[in-house]
């Protein structure tokens, strides 16, 4: 369930019970702290996306104080590629294959990954990147499975200055947390929202990309 969904389902009950509630909300994603693989001269970072979540409640007196929700799995896949500009052309993933040590070893099948993804100019003076979007949604770290640990490989192909250049990276990672809050009021948010001086919380399909490998 989306975190917007989850707020409304919370709704009710704080609606009964207390007049304030303070949102806590932790994503939970997987970094690598190991330098950023190179084929092509483009430098690749793997990006998961957490599209699954749960919630819960705070209750101190009889009376709900607070709301938590994780974010966690399923994850999405955005593998970037961080390149110069005029020396990259694109990229494309011909061998995927994700590993969760004692738990799974799992190639991606390769509709998963189709296309290739072309470079295109950042914020950053003299930088590019690629970003190809996984078509399928990778079930790690889920409330079935506390997954801490993974490991990414995969084959890549990096046209560059019109010459294919092949190569394969390799990313330990672990799972991250990162935490944020926030306090409503609910009559006054109500208020806001038939005066519709608050936009729908509805999540962005997709996070802006990052700015650096």
């Amino acid at each position: 369930m989306s975190p917007a969904l989850l707020r409304l389902a919370l709704l009710p009950t704080v609606l009964c019970l207390s007049s304030c509630l303070y949102l806590r909300t932790t994503s939970q994603s997987f970094e690598t702290s190991t330098p950023a693989p190179e084929v092509g001269g483009a430098k690749f970072r793997a990006e998961f996306i957490p599209r699954g979540s749960e919630a819960g409640v705070t209750v101190s007196a009889m009376v709900v104080g607070g709301a938590m929700i994780t974010e966690n799995g399923p994850y999405q896949l955005r593998l970037h590629a961080f390149g110069k500009k005029g020396e990259q052309s694109w990229f494309r993933v011909t061998r995927f294959v994700l590993t969760v040590p004692g738990r799974l070893e799992a190639p991606m099948e390769k509709r998963a990954f189709e296309g290739s993804a072309p470079f295109e100019n950042t914020s950053t003076a003299g930088s590019t990147r690629a970003s190809l979007l996984f078509g399928t949604k990778i079930h790690i770290n889920t409330k079935d499975h506390r997954d801490k640990e993974i490991f990414v490989e995969a084959d890549v192909e990096v046209m560059r200055h019109g010459r294919l250049v092949r190569g394969t990276i390799r990313l330990p990672m672990q799972r991250t947390k990162a935490a944020r809050g926030q306090s409503y009021f609910i009559p006054t948010e109500i208020a806001k929202s038939f005066r519709k001086e608050t936009p729908a919380s509805i999540p962005s399909a997709l996070p802006p990309p990052p700015e650096a490998p």
